[in-house]
């Protein structure tokens, strides 16, 4: 998670305001509400700024610790020793030199104006004390006023200062401390305290006109509808499953969520403090460009399934089998106060609450030297053993080797844990624990302080940054390597601690991270002031070197391309929470702005829909693959509210609708169909779904909210199979004048799709054939009648017909006359002369001839059907010999 404390930067020396540019994001416990000493803008005077400075109302407007947990102090009204009044704060218990009394100031104060603070301590120890003005996200403190006090002894200390340093003073505080450093922890008691100013101005804000955080064609944020962060991601069965805090986001007694910042007195979104963070985002992607939104986890609070915990921050997630059976956990960060763990069947849930409490807690040896119990990551290895980091924060005096991060071995049931928790000495730890193992080597990764040497043990370490170390153990020892990812106001001009965790899938390595892109743009382009510790998820290639090492990771709003096409027709439909780019959130104060993913029910068992539509937003698909036969149409299941269009769009935002889907008005509580016809949607497009209103309404009401888009393929194209063969018979081969006969066409193969022929004969002075295949002789010769495929193969096949001039001339006797038809004279059978092939050159068959002759040729080796100049030679020659001996014979008879 992002948080330090108020100690962070203000105190460091010069060689570190380059970590300035870091604004590292603060954890604040709950703030309670503020009391009526509390000015209005518009007073504009030195008033008091102070709620219950004198403790009347007990601990009202107090909370113990330091600015970011609760938990390292106690505070108590008592009434036995006071400075005024009646009753006073006792502060005790204290874990370091920052954990006191705080009280919120937010929308109370302004950098570069002057205040004058005021308090009475009676210590139990002698020390000094300050009157301290903190940043909420840690990026600086002012003091105010300092004074040494004497054990048991009412000392006043006061003071005037303008609020200056390196302090942005987002969701400021009061916090009543010790010196950093001095290792002074006694108890104190506090009374009467004050501080006058000039309270800060109201905002007045321009309309948002944001663009969307993630651009068409680029992968990052993987969403920008809203916010996510601390990501983990795991990969199960080709899909990555990413899971994260769930930024201003908020359970509502009934267990929906209300999706909205958090605002100071003046209506003004202030800091983000991850109090009321009690939930966990879940999306999954197998293409790593459309990220389906799987819906929130509720996991702490009244409403939470871990009834026990106060929040849930920086979740990390693995899978076993057990039992024969895959079984999932969960691991999440109770505040800054211990580790908890769900179960579940599933990689989305419904998640259970088998153990009840935590996991890992202060006053165990787990927590001993931690100084922030949280920021979890866990690790099954291939033995099926899994393993546990987690911890954090910088001591006082050990900057350079905290020595607060740790690993211990999980149980065989992975919710108890086997074992001492052993120290990774990884130096300039600050946070955010990770872990991978790339071969048989264990990478621990980690991000770095912001107030550490800039050289440490021979190696130059920056601050928020991701470092990494390798052991050959899961447990350790781990060696130091270096750093790989640069803090993110490197790459996007806004700060913020870094949090990371590395995935694989396939074959490749991806980093995840969080960056406050969208609140960037709302920032430039929007009416949010600065970006208030919002934070949204990226993911980035990861290159392993051949030697093992990971090159430097750079962040960037590119991102990743598709590893795979979108399928168009998956079973039951594309969920309308699966985006691959939409149109954002323009205005950081308009809750109507952006789309939102909204579960169906509180335990995500019935999935989710895509809500808070309003006239002009749009989502989209990434490479949609319809196939070559294309969509036929689109169906929307979707709830009608004050109705509209939804028109689809193919490659770009700015194309003609390829459909229109339409849907009527209703009361938003009962899902539907509505269907529009598709035409030449084929191939792979980017998909895009604009919302239109069909009437003008200035308030912009909703227009329905979407579960699916189903697309239907459209009827595939019958199979074409073309003619391979034609065969040609004729019911004789030999006839006269006027005569007819029929002439049969058979194609091959049995299954084509077209068995029609066309007739046509070589010679029609000697025959004519019409379109079923009649022949009819009409002169003395010979013809070929060929039978050609109709469709557009060209195959053809051909028989030779013989037509003599009247019946004295018996064609093919020589020896006498005959009715009969000619023999084949290749194979003797008695069938009809004919031909054919799978190509377009005619076959030939030897006519005139008798049968002996025939049968001589054709053992011969002239063939009855010819296909090259030679064979038609052959024949020529054989019919002019036999032409010259009949002329002979006739000769000699009439002689």
């Amino acid at each position: 998670m992002e948080h330090i404390g108020s100690r962070g930067i203000h105190r460091i020396s010069a060689r570190t305001v380059v970590s300035a540019f870091s604004a590292v994001i603060c954890l604040v416990a709950v703030m309670m509400p503020m009391g009526a000493e509390t000015a209005s803008a518009a007073d504009g005077g030195a008033v008091n700024l102070i709620a219950n400075g004198d403790f009347e109302n007990d601990t009202a407007s107090w909370k113990s610790g330091t600015v970011w947990d609760a938990s390292k102090s106690t505070i108590t009204a008592v009434s036995d020793d006071v400075h005024g009044g009646s009753k006073a704060l006792k502060v005790t218990d204290r874990k370091s030199t920052d954990a006191g009394a705080i009280q919120s100031l937010n929308g109370k104060v302004t950098k570069g104006e002057s205040y004058t603070g005021s308090m009475w301590i009676k210590s139990t120890e002698d020390a000094t004390f300050n009157f301290t003005i903190c940043s909420g996200n840690g990026s600086g403190c002012g003091q105010i006023a300092s004074a040494a006090v004497k054990a048991g002894a009412w000392t006043e200390i006061k003071g005037t200062a303008a609020l200056g340093g390196n302090g942005d003073y987002s969701n400021p505080s009061l916090v009543i401390e010790t010196v950093y450093g001095t290792g002074k922890t006694g108890d104190f008691i506090v009374d009467d305290v004050t501080l006058t100013g000039k309270t800060s101005e109201p905002v007045v804000r321009p309309a948002g006109t944001a663009k969307a955080a993630k651009q068409v064609g680029n992968s990052n944020p993987i969403i920008d509808y809203w916010y996510g962060a601390d990501p983990w991601a795991m990969e199960y069965n080709g899909r990555v499953y990413v899971y994260t805090t769930g930024d201003a986001t908020k359970i509502n007694e009934d267990g929906s969520l209300t999706y909205d910042y958090e605002y100071d007195a003046d209506g003004n979104i202030k800091d983000n403090s991850f109090a009321d963070v009690k939930t966990i985002n879940v999306l999954s992607t197998d293409d790593m460009v459309n990220w389906r939104n799987e819906g929130y986890i509720r996991v702490a609070g009244d409403q939470g399934i871990a009834k026990w915990a106060g929040n849930s921050w920086a979740p990390a997630v693995t899978h076993k089998t057990i039992d024969g059976k895959e079984k999932f956990f969960l691991y999440f960060a109770n505040g800054g106060s211990g580790i908890g763990v769900l179960t579940a069947d599933s990689p989305v849930g419904p998640w259970k609450d088998e153990r009840g409490s935590l996991l890992i807690k202060w006053g165990t040896q787990a927590s001993s030297g931690v100084t922030w119990l949280f920021d979890p990551a866990v690790f099954t290895d291939s033995d099926g053993t899994g393993y546990l980091y987690y911890g954090g924060g910088v001591p006082d005096g050990q900057k350079e080797h905290p020595n607060t991060a740790r690993v211990i071995q999980l149980g065989d049931d992975m919710i108890s844990t086997v074992g001492d928790a052993k120290i990774i000495d990884a130096p300039a730890m600050f946070e955010d624990s990770g872990i991978a193992k790339i071969g048989d080597t264990y990478y621990y990764s980690y991000c770095t302080n912001f107030s550490h040497e800039n050289v440490i043990d021979g190696n130059k370490i920056g601050y928020g940054n991701i470092a990494y170390m390798t052991s050959k153990s899961p447990m350790g020892p781990f060696a130091y390597q270096g750093e790989i990812m640069d803090n993110p106001s490197k790459f996007f001009s806004v700060g913020g601690n870094n949090h990371h965790a590395m995935v694989q899938l396939g074959n490749s390595w991806y980093m995840v991270y969080h960056a406050q892109t969208v609140a960037k743009e709302l920032t430039d382009g929007g009416n949010l002031d600065k970006a208030r510790g919002y934070r949204n998820t990226h993911v980035d290639p990861i290159t392993i070197n051949k030697d093992g090492s990971i090159a430097p990771i750079t962040m960037t709003y590119k991102g990743l391309d598709q590893v795979k096409n979108l399928d168009a027709y998956p079973e039951g439909g594309i969920s309308a929470s699966t985006i691959a780019w939409d149109s954002g959130i323009q205005d950081a104060y308009d809750t109507k702005s952006g789309v939102r993913v909204i579960d169906l029910t509180s335990d995500n068992a019935d999935g989710q829909k895509l809500g808070n539509i309003n006239d002009g937003e749009w989502t989209s698909l990434a490479n949609v693959d319809f196939g070559k036969a294309g969509a036929k149409s689109i169906t929307v299941n979707a709830a009608a509210k004050v109705g509209g269009n939804i028109e689809v769009r193919l490659d770009s935002n700015d194309t003609e609708p390829v459909a229109t889907v339409k849907i009527p008005a209703g009361d938003g509580s009962a899902y539907a169909d509505y269907t529009a016809a598709l035409s030449g949607v084929t191939g792979v497009h980017n998909v895009f779904f604009t919302f239109k209103a069909t009437q003008a309404d200035k308030s912009n009401p909703e227009l329905f909210d979407i579960k699916t888009y189903t697309f239907a393929k459209a009827d595939p194209e019958p199979t074409v199979v073309p003619v391979s063969g034609v065969s040609v018979s004729l019911e004789r081969d030999a006839v006269k004048v006027g005569e007819s006969v029929l002439a049969k066409a058979s194609v091959s193969p049995e299954n084509v799709s077209d068995k029609s022929v066309s007739w046509s004969s070589s010679d029609e002075k000697v025959a004519k054939v019409d379109a079923s295949g009649r022949v009819t002789a009409v002169g003395a010769g010979a013809a070929t009648i060929t039978a050609t495929a109709k469709d557009g193969s060209g195959v053809s096949g051909f028989a030779k017909l013989t037509v003599s001039a009247d019946s004295s001339e018996k064609p093919g006797s020589g020896e006498g006359s005959s009715d009969k038809p000619s023999q084949n004279p290749s194979d003797g059978t008695g069938n009809n002369a004919g031909g054919g092939n799978s190509g377009k050159t005619p076959s030939a068959t030897i006519s005139g001839v008798d049968n002996t002759s025939r049968r001589q040729v054709s053992n011969g080796s002239l063939a009855r059907t010819g296909t090259s100049v030679a064979g038609i030679f052959g024949i020529a020659v054989v019919l002019v010999a036999v032409g010259v001996v009949l002329a002979i014979c006739r000769k000699r008879c009439l002689s």
